[in-house]
């Protein structure tokens, strides 16, 4: 879903689904598909079928076929984009980290609630002045449930303009929520791990293999 009048591509949550959205969100475009993320998950599962167990079970998606991809079909579907995951040292905060070529990150949070799944989502800078609806704060993940009923049934956001920073492309929220500038990103990373365990990911461009040149 385009917002209108905005260069934001944002797709919103279906099924268990947030892997797909978020590949999309960070790349800005509908490049991965259910289907696409199915073939990677029984790739993987094929390659090493001896590690899931005597149910054999494919641990890379939910076995009901509704998503719940794991790491491993997220990179591989970047790999088929020329884009590759690079893990960010959680010891360090975001802003330590170099960017400079970075397309976006990749978030997984993992409530510490036994009942609730992880959840995707993604983070991407934009350099040019947006504007968008301004969307109430919201936990980031939360189900559409937990919201209050005039949030969900509401459709009219006041519009703003934002300058050129990070936006949170969570694909359980409305609209894409604008964070702000690399400090902004760091509190909002931080405020998550409050009440999460949480990896960040960021999605880069895949290094060519290297050539290796032996003399004669």
């Amino acid at each position: 879903m385009k917002l209108r009048e905005s260069p934001i591509y944002h797709e919103k949550q279906s099924f268990w689904l947030c892997a797909k959205h978020s590949l999309n969100n960070v790349l800005q475009q509908e490049v991965c598909t259910q289907a696409d993320l199915e073939r990677i998950a029984k790739y993987l599962h094929s390659l090493h079928p001896e590690q899931t167990g005597w149910l054999k079970f494919n641990a890379h998606k939910n076995f009901l076929g509704f998503g719940d991809y794991d790491v491993n079909v997220l990179t591989a579907a970047l790999n088929e984009h020329e884009c590759d995951l690079l893990w960010h040292d959680n010891r360090t905060n975001i802003d330590a980290a170099d960017l400079s070529n970075c397309i976006g990150l990749i978030v997984h949070i993992q409530p510490e609630w036994f009942f609730r799944r992880g959840h995707w989502f993604a983070i991407k800078y934009f350099d040019q002045v947006v504007t968008a609806p301004v969307v109430p704060k919201t936990y980031v993940g939360q189900p559409r449930a937990s919201r209050s009923v005039e949030e969900r049934e509401s459709r009219e956001y006041e519009a703003k303009t934002y300058e050129p920073g990070f936006w949170n492309l969570d694909s359980k929220v409305p609209h894409p929520e604008y964070i702000g500038d690399r400090i902004d990103l760091n509190k909002f990373l931080q405020d998550l791990t409050k009440k999460n365990r949480m990896h960040v990911l960021l999605v880069v461009p895949l290094k060519p293999p290297s050539v290796s040149t032996s003399s004669t």
